[in-house]
């Protein structure tokens, strides 16, 4: 591929069977770009490849890994642009975020009194909005989250937080966020807990129980959708399935207990989290009982009763999406249930309800047409009425897990500057951090936005010192989302030192 320097070449592989990963190689023997988006086997991977140097580019297609079963590909170049047109579709692009975006301070804490027309406009269709964050483990995501919420909370009516965080846990939390009950060892216990998302999710707690006290009668539920960290749903389950069924019952039910133990204990630290189809079988017996029992049940336990119909159901979804869907029975994601968790309490709470959803922009992301994130199916129920901000940056550190590590050691990595192409590139000619928004269904778009751009994308693992281009996934922006917030630099989050070390699972 013969380019002059600024010229870019568009590239579109068809794969037909087998995932691919497109490599563009320098004269010198250097990949100075990586391609691959997570089409899967079937479908195109759009590649925009703008050359630095004037040089011939070798393009090679390869397997994404040695498991990939034989395919075929096929490769067209779509278009050629040289470096005046390519500048000339840079400045459209740029000049149209700048329209739609307002400065942020650099922290990401947005204050009080600041002014973000373009978020109110936003915010006039949405009832759900999406927070999301490109790490995992950047102190200033957490921040910006915080204040934004904050922000949602005092002026636009949103009364619901809901966190890509334990539903077991902030249920328990529940009567100290309202204000119920006092600080306890054990309240203490479920707040400072993991690392992913720790020191902003206290501070969020803090904060709403404030405004709890404060406005009684106007309250904010925090509400955990994950199914994940349930020990306290267990034995919720477990101490009822005893006074309820007897000997029998709490023989089946501490097998089924002990692997539900052993996987939950594996999420932690992104482990083996796989629970066999005896358990979830189980499970969905003890689900349909408390069903059929309800009336008698419910007479005799009281809110004890009530209490395990909520665990099992997180049981029951955890042990869904963490078995095997080979065996013909109905299956749903994680991304499901979270999705669900969202709208039921939306429904619990009115017709009126709002809500703020916290999780990585991976989860809130809604791709055209595709309902496999939880973001994608709210957006497939409430259309216009859910709305999802990704949150990135240009350059900095987090935290996130060693892969393959014996210990599984927290670490921080550091990234450089976005390159050339990538969404975070738009926003780096200028000092200042910014919050774009655009709305559900933008009109009139920069030719830039008709294909997938790269952005900032790293989840709980990473290795320190991997190639940063690995730590991209391809978005269409203004489709995929509904605004963007950019931080030019971010830093990591403080490593917790009650990291537990969890030896690998045994079978």
């Amino acid at each position: 591929m013969k380019l002059e320097r600024g010229d870019t070449a568009l590239l579109v592989v068809r794969q037909v069977g087998v995932d691919v990963v497109v490599d563009v190689i320098a004269p010198s023997g250097n990949v100075v770009g990586s391609f691959d988006s997570p089409t899967g086997r079937n479908g195109d991977e759009i590649i925009e490849f703008e050359a630095s140097d004037s040089a011939d580019y070798t393009i090679r297609v390869r397997p994404f890994d040695e498991k990939e079963p034989s395919g075929q590909y096929r490769l067209e170049f779509s278009s050629v642009r040289n470096a005046e047109q390519t500048a000339k579709v840079i400045e459209q692009a740029q000049e149209w975020l700048l329209e739609n975006s307002r400065s942020i301070p650099v922290s990401g804490i947005i204050p009080e009194s600041s002014s973000l027309p373009t978020l109110e406009g936003l915010l006039r269709e949405t009832r759900v909005l999406g927070i999301g964050e490109a790490t995992h483990g950047s102190r200033e995501f957490g921040d910006f989250r915080l204040s934004l919420t904050r922000r949602l909370i005092e002026r636009n009516g949103y009364r619901i937080v809901a966190i890509e965080g334990s539903e077991s846990r902030f249920r328990y939390l529940a009567p100290y966020v309202s204000g119920e009950v006092p600080k306890s060892d054990e309240i203490t216990k479920r707040i400072e807990v993991g690392w992913i998302g720790r020191r902003s999710q206290a501070d969020l707690v803090e904060w709403v129980r404030s405004w709890n006290i404060k406005h009684p009668m106007d309250q904010v539920q925090i509400v955990g959708i994950d199914a994940q960290d349930n020990e306290d749903s267990r034995e919720i389950l477990g101490r009822l399935i005893e006074k309820a069924y007897g000997e029998n019952a709490v023989k089946r039910w501490k097998e089924v207990a002990a692997e539900l133990n052993a996987a939950d204990e594996q999420t932690q630290v992104f482990g083996d989290s796989g629970v066999n189809s005896a358990a979830r079988q189980f499970l969905l017996e003890v689900k349909a009982m408390l069903d059929v029992d309800g009336p008698l049940l419910r007479a005799r336990f009281g809110t004890e009763f009530e209490a395990a119909q909520q665990a099992t159901e997180t049981l029951v979804e955890f042990a869904d999406f963490n078995s095997s869907g080979d065996d013909g029975t109905i299956h749903h994601s994680r991304d499901w249930y979270m999705a669900n968790r969202i709208l039921r309490a939306l429904q619990e709470a009115g017709p009126e309800s709002r809500a703020v959803y916290w999780a990585h922009n991976a989860h809130v992301v809604h791709p055209s047409g595709s309902t496999a994130t939880a973001g994608g199916l709210l957006r497939d129920v409430l259309g216009c009425g859910y709305s999802a901000i990704a949150v990135t940056f240009g350059q900095g550190g987090f935290v996130a897990q060693i892969p393959n590590d014996a210990e599984d050691r927290l670490a921080v990595s550091t990234l450089p500057p976005a390159p050339k192409g990538a969404i975070e590139a738009l926003f780096s000619r200028r000092p200042e951090a910014a919050l774009a928004a655009w709305g559900c269904q933008p009109q009139q778009l920069p030719e830039w936005f008709a294909i997938p751009r790269r952005m900032h994308w790293v989840g709980g693992l990473f290795k320190p010192g991997t190639d940063a281009a690995e730590a991209f996934r391809p978005f269409m922006l203004a489709s995929d989302f509904d605004g963007v917030a950019y931080l030019p630099t971010v830093t990591p989050d403080p490593i917790p030192g009650d990291r537990p070390l969890i030896p690998a699972r045994k079978r």
